[in-house]
């Protein structure tokens, strides 16, 4: 008991028990594999347990052993916890009876524990930057948990690939390892679709892997700078050599693309913290590279899944502009009919031009055949097929659609609290966009409640920076932003990334250290 109550009382053991929450992230994601045995006994998956008992217990240990103004901490947490349990309240009342009024399929339903799940979700992360700012972490545990984040994310995509044992990111298993793209397998795309050349070992959420590499990257090109021997730079050069190759293996485009900018970007950075801040001599070997490594990735990147992919997107859409001729035929034909439209007549034009005629050839069939089924409102696909192609062509396009179709059918009011997380996401149907999918689905009060601080902290660091920038604008600083404005734009462009654990994770440990860089520049190390 003694040494129990020791450990508990000990800093040092606060600290790397919450570093080692941040690490294991990847891994945590992993039990998704054996949650179908587990829950066949009604147990919970291990991250669940993890992350909504124990990280707000390490939460509180920070603010027993770490906080020196507890009082202030309180009183903030309170109010803003007071806050969240009202308008918390408010919206389950709203979300458990508004969807029978916005005409729905039956697949679409309300649930309570999925909406508590979704709520902390958002909100634990806070916590995780209140610990991280209290840590006052130096730049070698930082790097620390770069490394280790990163070799336990692209590693594994690269062997899974190179030995053909992971799963595609899209559906299925990887077909064959990165070596083939050279080699002439994309001959034949009806034999082997570039989709299952892609892969993401066998991580849940190819999307937020990639988002979470795109962040680390820059801070690994940082450490390759601040590299203290030349055996160190070689090992953090091969490492930077595999996480971009495997950010181009999993074929997102926000990984594939990232390979390309991220060193470009940091090379800006550091030429600019170098020659006009004069903070650091430029060394021939960073920009050389910097540079040589952008060039290789834009080298590979024709060869990759993701850019054939999208060519091959890009030809099947042009064909259906040549048809475009079958839309105004439609258009024309509602127009001109003297028929009543009932949803019987709706049906049948879907049917004619939407299925038949092959103008819904670019959008999954499961959004209008399983979703929110056509059968059930057939004048919603009408009206979608009147749109010009360009702007429905995909999934994405769908969902932005389809939300911005069930929002207009609520009142003021009803926007304040939002139309309920678990609705659409039992329906399949959800909006791929942080910061427009929670004011959707959590309402006005709910997105400035849970994540509207994302961007409220980053102005304010923002600011703080301009106001101090003779001492703020150093290269550490401005790739640690780098690193979250990767995050946050990645968020608004892809989804996947404030709602999810392991990316909202790396950013709260961004905002932390930022937030001690800017408010204390001066901090010792420890």
């Amino acid at each position: 008991m003694t040494r129990i109550k020791t450990c508990v009382q000990s800093q040092k053991a606060m600290k790397y028990f919450v570093l080692l929450l941040f690490v294991m992230q990847p891994v945590f994601d992993l039990d998704y594999l054996i949650y179908p045995f587990l829950n066949q006994f009604g147990i919970p998956r291990p991250s669940t347990i993890i992350r909504f008992l124990i990280i707000p217990l390490a939460i509180c240990w920070v603010f027993f052993l770490a906080d020196k103004n507890k009082k202030k901490t309180l009183l903030y947490g309170g109010l803003y916890g007071v806050a969240l349990a009202v308008y918390f309240f408010l919206h389950i009342r709203q979300g458990a009876e508004i969807y029978k009024n916005l005409y729905l399929t039956p697949n679409f339903f309300f649930q309570l524990s999925k909406e508590i799940t979704y709520l902390l979700t958002l909100v634990i992360p806070y916590g995780m930057v209140y610990c991280v700012y209290h840590l006052h972490l130096t730049e070698r545990i930082i790097k620390q948990i770069t490394v280790c984040l990163s070799c336990l994310t692209a590693v594994p995509i690269f062997l899974g690939d190179l030995f053909v044992f992971g799963e595609s990111t899209y559906s299925g298993m990887t077909a064959a390892p990165f070596l083939s793209w050279f080699l002439g397998i994309y001959a034949d795309p009806t034999k082997i679709h570039p989709r299952q050349l892609a892969s993401k070992f066998f991580f849940e959420e190819g999307n937020t892997v990639g988002i979470l590499m795109f962040m680390l990257l820059p801070l690994l090109y940082l450490f390759f700078q601040r590299s203290s021997s030349k055996k160190e730079r070689i090992a953090l050069g091969s490492l930077i050599g595999i996480h971009s190759l495997s950010m181009i293996i999993l074929s997102t485009r926000v990984a594939t693309f990232g390979t390309v900018l991220i060193p470009i970007g940091f090379l800006v950075l550091y030429l600019f913290t170098t020659l006009l801040m004069k903070e650091n001599r430029i060394e021939k070997t960073v920009v050389l590279f910097c540079a040589g490594t952008a060039l290789v990735s834009a080298c590979i990147l024709p060869h990759s899944p993701a850019v054939v992919n999208q060519s091959i997107d890009s030809a099947n859409t042009a064909i259906l502009l040549q048809d475009d001729y079958l839309r105004k035929e439609l258009g024309s034909s509602l127009e001109n009919t003297t028929e009543l439209k009932t949803s019987d007549y709706y049906r049948f034009m879907f049917e004619a031009y939407g299925i038949r005629a092959n103008l819904m050839a670019s959008v999954p069939t499961q959004y209008y055949m399983e979703w929110y089924y056509y059968t059930a409102d057939p004048k919603f696909w009408v009206d979608v097929l009147e749109l010009p192609l360009e702007q429905r062509v995909n999934g994405r396009q769908i969902e932005k659609i389809f939300m911005d179709y069930k929002w207009s059918e609520l009142s003021g009011k009803e926007k304040f609290l939002g139309m309920a997380y678990s609705t659409f996401n039992n329906g399949s149907i959800l909006l791929e966009r942080d910061f427009a999918q929670q004011i959707y689905t959590m309402g006005y009060m709910g997105a400035a409640l849970t994540v509207l601080p994302w961007l409220l902290v980053t102005c304010f660091g923002a600011v703080l920076v301009l106001l101090r920038w003779k001492r703020s604008l150093r290269l550490d600083v401005l790739v640690y932003a780098m690193a979250l404005g990767c995050g946050l734009v990645s968020s608004y462009i892809s989804g996947h990334t404030i709602d999810q654990f392991l990316t909202s994770s790396f950013m709260a440990l961004l905002v932390g250290v930022l937030l001690n860089l800017v408010l204390q520049p001066k901090q010792s190390e420890n």
